[in-house]
């Protein structure tokens, strides 16, 4: 990994930088092995092998699961035994609900190969964190993860290779991790479409409870207060709709996705609903001194924040959509035309790719000047180019 993609990598969430993934380049695990193969872990081997991933992907589920993974292409073989999905694997994934993945990690901490990394995608990571730094005889490097992407639609089927495109993926390597490991994982998010960012544990799950757990529960509470209004004003339950069904959508998710996330992290969400409640409070008593404005103007203001920091949202003008076959290393040549005329890239994603026949690539650059000498550069040599629409 090159100095200036190191410097890049922050330990703190207000500071983090995003990666170049070309930068990361270079570095691959040759082995990989899926254990939980539904929506996330099926989206994982979708993505990877739709970005030329040449070493095996092994997959660990059920039966019918793995057999609906090899069909769709995510994973090149299924094991049914836990001990031979993890056989020799450089990169082990925990795609399981939290209480399985709490069950399993001390056994593929001490089992797989010696200095193989081991991630998981659970969204909550104190309970984690303090499980692998526990485990006697530990023989594999623990990193936790979580991506923040989702699909409220469960299983193999659901899996989809862009599911993690211009999302965070939140990592917490412990003092202890070896940097290489580090940095290879954050490789490897990057090929997956997701930005990483490090942080501790900790701090993890307190940005979880209140970006995630929080919204949970007032979703839960405003549908069983308008459903025990809906008993006095019958017509509720039929107008309840447009907004009220987007604020409260994550209540129609399945009990399983989060009776076990919430249990975990009960300590970080139950203080975080104080200080919501507290906030509400506040906002009863704004709008009595008739000072509604000022509640909309800073949720307004912090609104247009968000949007300037969210991940991918580049000037649409720095864009370009490139049209390649498929054929190795087109990345890199891609890649080294560019550099070769001192244009950097930002970022490079997959659009769209069919097997055998290319695809449609997304590649970011600095300025519209550099976005227009790109376009030049790559027609000149056999690409089709053109500005993002």
């Amino acid at each position: 990994m090159s100095e200036r993609a190191q410097e890049q990598i922050s330990e703190s969430p207000e500071t983090a930088t995003l990666p170049n993934p070309l930068e990361l380049v270079g570095v691959e695990f040759g082995r990989t092995a899926l254990i939980g193969v539904g929506v996330i872990g099926g989206s994982i081997g979708l993505r990877m092998k739709a970005m030329g991933y040449v070493g095996v992907i092994v997959g660990h589920d059920l039966p019918d699961v793995l057999d609906e993974a090899i069909e769709r292409g995510a994973i090149d073989r299924g094991a049914g035994d836990l001990s031979e999905a993890i056989m020799d694997a450089d990169l082990i994934v925990l795609s399981t609900p939290i209480e399985e993945t709490v069950k399993l990690l001390p056994t593929i901490l001490k089992t797989a190969k010696s200095g193989a990394v081991v991630t998981d995608t659970a969204p909550v990571k104190v309970e984690l964190a303090k499980l692998a730094g526990e485990t006697v005889g530990a023989r594999a490097i623990y990193i936790g993860g979580h991506p923040l992407a989702g699909s409220s639609r469960q299983g193999i089927g659901n899996a989809d290779a862009s599911l993690f495109d211009d999302a965070f993926w939140l990592l917490t390597p412990d003092a202890g991790v070896p940097p290489v490991s580090r940095d290879n994982l954050m490789w490897w998010v990057r090929t997956l479409g997701a930005y990483p960012m490090s942080l501790d544990a900790a701090t993890h799950d307190r940005i979880a409870a209140t970006v995630t757990h929080v919204p949970l529960i007032i979703a839960l509470s405003l549908s069983n207060w308008v459903a025990e209004e809906t008993k006095q004003i019958p017509s509720l339950s039929k107008l309840a709709t447009g907004n009220f069904q987007t604020i409260t959508s994550m209540a129609s998710l399945p009990l399983g996705v989060w009776e076990g996330v919430l249990r975990s992290n009960r300590l970080e969400t139950e203080a975080a609903l104080r200080k919501f409640r507290a906030v509400l409070d506040k906002c009863i008593a704004d709008m009595q001194a008739g000072k509604f404005a000022e509640v909309w103007q800073h949720a307004h203001a912090f609104q247009k924040k968000l949007m300037r920091e969210r991940p991918g949202d580049w000037d649409a003008n720095c864009e370009l959509v490139v049209t390649v076959a498929d054929r190795p290393g087109i990345l890199a040549r891609i890649a080294g035309l560019l550099a070769a005329h001192e244009i950097g890239i930002r970022d490079i994603n997959v659009i769209y790719i069919r097997e055998r026949r290319g695809g449609v690539l997304r590649v970011v650059v600095g300025s519209r000047v550099d976005a227009r000498r790109a376009i030049d550069i790559l027609v000149e040599n056999g690409f089709s180019a053109r500005l993002k629409e």
